[in-house]
């Protein structure tokens, strides 16, 4: 049976990496597929955390002046996870942050994609939309690779931006709708949590750099 699942995985992985329409069909349609959708958000949370862990941020730059390298310097200290204890805030916070943006996500593109999409039939439930989008996620998974000196952050933007590519396709499936309708779904809800994500991030700086 284990055998059975893992082969099933490893297929729809590939099937989505390849941008194979029967595939997302499947995963829309199979309910094992939410469970499988949840340890690739998990996994990426993780790959995110590792990615922020090791990535050293870069505080100063040519013509920068004493008082603003100070500040960043500053603003630096809340990002550097130099103790296990921070290293391990650092990992369940970027579980929480992907497993929330999932959510986010999912019932963004729902929410427009169902306004938007002028297909006939019942509408895409949430739970199908999250089996989607968390499987559109797979590319990012190349996170994992980012302490890799120079060819790793490569592989981990090759993947974010490839995570958008089969992000369209999954809006495709779930939809119905053309290319380039898709494109502004999935551009759409984007652009929400950005927003949102940029606030959080402000508001975490605002609060903890006192505390720096």
């Amino acid at each position: 049976m284990l055998a059975v699942l893992q082969e099933s995985f490893w297929e729809r992985l590939g099937g989505v990496l390849t941008l194979k329409r029967p595939t997302f069909e499947a995963i829309q349609r199979d309910s094992e597929a939410t469970s499988q959708a949840w340890w690739i958000v998990v996994l990426l949370g993780l790959a995110n955390g590792i990615a922020l862990i090791a990535t050293p941020v870069v505080t100063v730059f040519p013509g920068m002046s004493e008082q603003m390298a100070s500040n960043a310097a500053e603003i630096a200290a809340v990002f550097t996870f130099d103790t296990p204890g921070r290293k391990l805030m650092a990992l369940v916070a970027s579980v929480i942050g992907a497993v929330i943006s999932w959510y986010l996500s999912a019932w963004l593109l729902r929410l427009i994609g169902n306004r938007m999409a002028s297909k006939g039939g019942g509408q895409v439930t949430a739970q199908e939309m999250r089996r989607l989008v968390g499987w559109g996620y797979s590319p990012t998974l190349a996170s994992f690779l980012s302490p890799i000196p120079l060819i790793g952050p490569l592989l981990a933007t090759l993947g974010t931006l490839w995570a958008f590519v089969t992000g369209v396709m999954a809006v495709r499936t779930a939809f119905g709708v053309g290319i380039g309708k898709a494109i502004g779904i999935e551009i759409a809800a984007f652009l929400v949590v950005l927003v949102v994500v940029i606030v959080v991030v402000i508001l975490t700086v605002m609060i903890a750099w006192p505390l720096a």
